[in-house]
């Protein structure tokens, strides 16, 4: 779910891009139970959502900074809102925070190397051929 989330926000204007990230989750789960509003699973991927394309929105669009470095710095954050995230649910929900922020960081590694292998030349592509049918500036 995350990818097109990410790929929004290095390609389409900031509000845009956060409504993207926001309803994305929500709307997933309406339609499809998944991910689930209880536990808040829905919640905590609308947070990341807003994160995920927020950021490449402001970094790479506005201020121009490379398309790894806002990866890096993207990822980085939305890392810190998940595990803010589900320490603040296990302890609302009386779980073991501690494991389940480690578990939470360690099972999302294997795409995050995906996100760091496809993203990056397909954002550039995905931006040449958005030049030629003459989308972006």
């Amino acid at each position: 779910m995350f990818y097109p989330i990410i790929i929004a926000g290095f390609l389409v204007a900031f509000p845009v891009a956060v409504v993207v990230g926001f309803i994305s989750p929500l709307t997933s789960s309406l339609l499809t139970g998944m991910p689930p509003l209880f536990p808040p699973i829905a919640f905590i991927m609308m947070a990341e959502g807003v994160v995920l394309a927020g950021i490449p929105a402001l970094l790479y669009q506005k201020s121009k900074i490379k398309v790894l470095p806002t990866l890096i710095i993207t990822i980085f954050a939305e890392r810190l809102v998940l595990l803010a995230a589900v320490v603040l649910s296990a302890k609302w929900l009386d779980l073991p925070e501690g494991v389940l922020g480690l578990a939470s960081l360690l099972r999302g590694l294997p795409g995050i190397i995906i996100i760091f292998i496809i993203i990056p030349p397909l954002i550039k592509k995905l931006e040449r051929k958005m030049r030629t049918m003459a989308i972006m500036e």
